[in-house]
């Protein structure tokens, strides 16, 4: 599942992807205050397909099946409703900061449409950019090329310790990888190679990146995205009515990942046609 609201801040963060494992015996779930109580999923009173994550504060028996207090780590006091064991899900046993948001951005219109649209330019990139230079570069591969895009994998890890960051280390990613976006096509011998290392980093890496910018900059979390609520949303979500404040967020993030793009499909372009400037740049790379 993908962590949508902030009420688990600083345990969980917003887009964190977590791995939820059913629960055996419910007498060894532990209930106590942060840090000692296990976090639970469960299905929210009333909705069959909403979920919440909060901890297990205090637990205790009723009619033969176990009750529990939970409390979200953020949030001034516990829930209303004590929850029963026939509604838990299971308990968290891991999490990955931040790339929880790219499952929950590709099953919206707008997510979809981007990736797709990307990946037919990738794919068919002999076609809508042909190769007017059939000069091959010789020399070593410039790794150091490279290092704008380690940027973002550092704030990933980042945030393992520290899921209330701020964003300003998120928009320093995300200019290195703009940097990147320029560097790439030039240092890469093989175009093809080039387009795939690309997409997969932006794929993967940036589109999640730029989201958590986009919740940290106007406070909309993917749980405002849907007309659904709750703490968590499944991967396995099919494609909802989606909202107003979603179509803010997506114009928003749009309006800080296309000029990445933008500058990395121009540059390999005018590469690929033999714009002499960039051709001796990639040749000056490889060689110096």
């Amino acid at each position: 599942m993908v962590v949508v609201s902030q009420s688990m801040v600083p345990t969980l963060g917003v887009g964190d992807f977590i791995f939820v494992s059913r629960i055996e015996d419910f007498d060894a779930v532990t209930a106590a205050p942060p840090p000692e109580g296990d976090i639970l999923v469960y299905v929210k009173r009333g909705v069959a397909n909403e979920y919440i994550v909060h901890r297990a504060v205090e637990k205790f028996d009723a009619d033969g099946e176990w009750r529990f207090v939970t409390k979200g780590d953020n949030n001034p006091v516990a829930d209303g409703q004590p929850v029963p064991e026939s509604r838990v899900v299971g308990r968290l046993v891991g999490r990955i900061p931040i790339l929880g948001y790219f499952p929950l951005f590709i099953k919206t219109s707008g997510g979809f449409i981007l990736v797709v649209s990307l990946m037919i330019v990738v794919f068919f990139s002999d076609n809508l950019m042909p190769l007017r230079n059939e000069e091959i570069s010789e020399g070593r591969f410039p790794w150091a090329f490279l290092l704008p895009f380690m940027a973002t994998p550092i704030v990933y890890v980042a945030f393992w310790f520290m899921p209330t960051s701020h964003f300003q280390i998120e928009i320093a990613a995300l200019a290195c990888w703009y940097m990147g976006c320029f560097t790439a096509p030039l240092a890469f011998e093989d175009d093809d190679l080039c387009f795939m290392f690309w997409l997969y980093v932006f794929v993967l890496l940036i589109i999640p990146l730029g989201l958590d910018i986009v919740w940290r900059l106007t406070r909309i979390s993917p749980s405002m995205w849907w007309d659904v609520h709750g703490s968590t949303v499944p991967v396995t979500l099919l494609l909802m009515k989606e909202t107003s404040s979603f179509h803010s967020a997506f114009f928003t993030v749009l309006m800080f990942l296309l000029p990445g793009c933008v500058i990395f499909f121009l540059t390999m372009a005018a590469k690929r046609r033999g714009f002499d400037p960039l051709v001796a740049a990639s040749r000056w790379l490889r060689t110096s």
